[in-house]
């Protein structure tokens, strides 16, 4: 077992109670469902979860927080480019400024697969900052605070290519593969554990799946195969408290000692309309941990759906139906099912123009089902006359598929294309 930042015994500092931010899952670098904000040049997507950041390190601040505990997916992917690594560094610094230490656990989004390559947040580790703590593999740390040490245990993402030797794996199957990770982390988990120190408090930072966890819209945007690991495994009971990412859903799997997901920060897309984000405020005492989920102002995904076919007069209930929706700075979707007379009157436009009277931020689509058939309308005049973008052709193509696909896979399909235009 490898332990970094240990304390002589003899020069313990006092512990009193530790406070304790608990992030996961910023995904900085997110852009669907948004436009460039010509005040700042950046994508106002990219603003938002930048806010929702900044928010819960207000709070943090404001609550006189110890550190700021980072668990996993810094960034949307591998490669952030230059304005998203310089937006993350300023929050840090912002920090570490205030003399807040921070720990960042590398997730899935954070590392390559590829042996040998750096992860996205790599360079801070190679900066040496004082402070910062990146864990980006197994091991146990005892990280400084103004209120005393504490104990982390680091399970971080981990690849097939991190735990097990070419050899190893030569000839070996999926299933043996997976079973041979399990049982080592499990191993580690257990026996670093058994060696903690009961005096000082102690938690767990993990990025992955445990067994009984709800999942959510993380599926389509994960990068790389989950490791699922028992909930028994990760609670021992010389843990305090286990500070999760991955899934997005804020959650509580067990409570002696707390098994908490504070899910991500801001939404990705309508899987996650109905759920609250935000963070996790911890007190820390040996053997005690207090916790409590702070919701934060997540921008709401408004999903508009009716069966038309027994109306009337179909635009003037859809112009009624939006208007009992709050929709004020709202990504918006309509979905609605019409028969051929009624889709004939019903134009894209005009449900499109009571929705931004309505306060919508972005109408993400307008969808009308007739008997079967879907007509999508995605492309503007403006855009049929000008041309497309690659990525915005792509996604009108992606929209018009029959069956239609899941909005989930629509989003992980444009995140992995963002990915190719940005690398060239």
């Amino acid at each position: 077992m490898e332990v970094v930042g240990g304390i002589a015994a003899n020069h313990l500092q006092k512990i009193s109670m530790i406070k304790l931010l608990h992030l996961a899952d910023l995904h900085i670098g997110v852009e669907n469902y948004g436009r460039i904000d010509p005040a700042t040049g950046m994508h106002t997507r990219l603003l938002d979860y930048l806010s929702r950041l900044d928010e819960a390190i207000e709070l943090g601040l404001q609550s006189g927080v110890d550190l700021v505990l980072i668990a996993g997916d810094i960034y949307k992917n591998r490669s952030p480019n230059p304005t998203h690594q310089r937006e993350f560094a300023r929050r840090l610094h912002r920090l570490r400024s205030a003399g807040v230490p921070v720990f960042i656990l590398t997730g899935n989004h954070d590392i390559s697969a590829s042996l040998g390559r750096a992860h996205s947040v790599e360079i801070f580790e190679a900066l040496d900052i004082d402070g910062i703590t990146v864990a980006d593999r197994l091991r146990l740390h005892v990280i400084q605070t103004r209120s005393g040490p504490l104990q982390i245990i680091a399970l971080p993402w981990v690849t097939r290519h991190s735990l097990m030797t070419r050899e190893e794996m030569r000839g070996a199957s999926f299933a043996e593969i997976e079973y041979e990770l399990r049982r080592r982390l499990e191993n580690f988990v257990i026996g670093t554990a058994a060696k903690l120190d009961p005096s000082i408090p102690s938690v767990l930072a993990f990025h992955g799946s445990v067994d009984g966890a709800e999942m959510g819209a993380e599926r389509a945007i994960t990068l790389g195969q989950d490791l699922v690991m028992s909930r028994s495994v990760l609670g021992q009971p010389s843990i305090d408290y286990v500070a999760m990412g991955h899934i997005h859903k804020h959650q509580v799997i067990g409570a002696q000692p707390p098994l908490v997901y504070p899910g991500s920060i801001e939404r990705v897309d309508f899987g996650e309309r109905d759920e609250p984000k935000g963070c996790v405020l911890v007190e820390l005492e040996p053997g005690v941990a207090r916790w409590r989920f702070h919701q934060l102002a997540a921008r709401p995904f408004v999903s508009i759906e009716y069966d038309l076919r027994s109306v009337s007069d179909p635009l003037e209930f859809v112009t009624t139906l939006i208007s009992r929706h709050d929709l004020r700075q709202a990504v918006v979707r309509v979905e609605l099912q019409a028969t051929r007379e009624q889709a004939a009157v019903l134009r894209e436009e005009q449900i499109r123009a009571v929705l931004e009277e309505a306060g919508a931020f972005v109408v993400a689509a307008i969808t009308i089902t007739v008997e079967r058939a879907t007509r999508r309308r995605y492309a503007s005049e403006a855009e049929l006359l000008e041309g497309l973008t690659p990525r915005r052709a792509l996604e009108i193509y992606l929209r018009q598929k029959h069956p239609p696909l899941p909005p989930e896979r629509i989003a992980a399909l444009l995140a992995a294309a963002d990915e190719l235009i940005q690398a060239g």
